[in-house]
């Protein structure tokens, strides 16, 4: 017997997966579902992904009507969820069970707003990985780390360690530095490894020596 929780996100993947297919729009999985994929497993009670507009015709009011189509159930209800996601670019609704709370996070795509920023970053990377056992679309490492020190709560910096310390001899360097300038974190990020990794070795990695 499946649980709430894997049922909800096989209810998200599969519409997610036929819009994109049918209407060209692009999602991927972000935040705490993905901690068991890269970092140390806890669990989590909602399911947080990022979804693009700015490819399709397709209209947020007019994605929250598929979503209602779609025996997906309102957090308050319908008209307040348009409202809200106009002025917060997150869309929240609940499973068919009405137990596990979706945050759908709206991608700008032009924005210096370090919070807006990495959500098409994390875009133009996303990958395919299963995620209890489903293929779906989600972050990349490397992303997961960058978004975990933009947000920087303590839980974040804990998973971004876990993911750095369980991956760090895969994950792209170079690009973690760059982009790490791009989102105005690299202190973050030089802090995150340096109880863990040489400053000086870190380096030479980044400049290919």
């Amino acid at each position: 017997m499946l649980s709430p929780y894997k049922n909800a996100l096989i209810q998200i993947i599969d519409f997610l997966e036929n819009l994109e297919k049918t209407n060209c729009v692009k999602y991927y999985l972000v935040g705490g579902i993905l901690v068991n994929l890269y970092s140390e497993f806890r669990t989590t009670q909602d399911i947080d992904l990022a979804i693009d507009f700015n490819t399709t015709k397709i209209k947020i009011n007019e994605y929250i009507d598929l979503i209602r189509e779609n025996d997906f159930h309102p957090f308050q209800d319908w008209e307040s969820t348009k409202i809200l996601a106009e002025e917060t670019n997150i869309i929240q609704f609940l499973d068919i069970t009405d137990t596990i709370r979706y945050d759908n996070h709206i991608i700008i795509k032009f924005s210096e707003n370090k919070y807006k920023k990495i959500g098409i970053i994390a875009l133009n990377r996303r990958v395919r990985e299963e995620v209890f056992g489903i293929e779906c679309w989600v972050a990349s490492k490397e992303d997961f780390i960058l978004s975990k020190l933009v947000f920087g709560g303590w839980q974040d910096y804990s998973d971004a360690l876990g993911c750095w310390i369980r991956f760090k001899n895969k994950l792209d360097l170079f690009y973690l530095k760059k982009t790490s300038k791009d989102l105005r974190i690299e202190r973050e990020l030089n802090l995150l490894m340096s109880g863990i990794e040489d400053p000086d070795e870190y380096f030479e990695k980044i400049n290919g020596y």
